[in-house]
């Protein structure tokens, strides 16, 4: 049997994602070989530079739902302070430069589940474009510029 071999197919194209997704404590605890209590005293410290507490009300709720920055986190254990700026922050977690970003990338970006990020829309903590769908094929519209806001109003310093 004669069989000629064909050519391996073309891996597809995978839009390259600018960084991982925000570490909530429990992963920075393994990262860097602390409890979570000593994890807490870094942000609060200011040693792990960039967290957010993404919580849907920080005010009401008894615990926080802190997401810390992985750059931050790799400064810290090569001993360095995080020089970071906004921009340089924004550049790392924001997937491209355009006025709208998906719920599916805010959910990945403050890995959570994609019922938080729509609870943020629904509380009004992030803009909506449009009337958005779930399920299969839905994704939610959102002002980048509201996600920038928010980023910014729940930066624990």
């Amino acid at each position: 049997m004669n069989v000629v071999a064909q050519p391996a197919p073309q891996p597809a194209l995978v839009e390259r994602q600018r960084s991982k997704p925000l570490l909530p404590v429990r992963g920075v605890m393994s990262l860097v070989d602390k409890n979570e209590d000593q994890v807490l005293r870094l942000i609060d410290d200011g040693q792990l530079a960039w967290a957010f507490d993404v919580a849907l009300d920080p005010k009401r709720g008894r615990n926080r739902e802190l997401r810390i920055l992985p750059a931050a986190v790799s400064a810290y254990l090569r001993g360095q302070t995080c020089e970071l700026e906004w921009a340089d922050v924004l550049r790392l977690l924001l997937p491209h430069d355009e006025p709208v970003i998906f719920s599916t990338d805010i959910t990945r970006i403050l890995n959570v589940c994609g019922s938080h990020t729509y609870h943020l829309a629904s509380r009004k903590l992030i803009t909506s474009c449009s009337t958005h769908r779930r399920g299969r094929g839905g994704r939610g519209h959102f002002t980048t510029k509201s996600f920038i806001n928010f980023l910014k109003e729940r930066r624990v310093l």
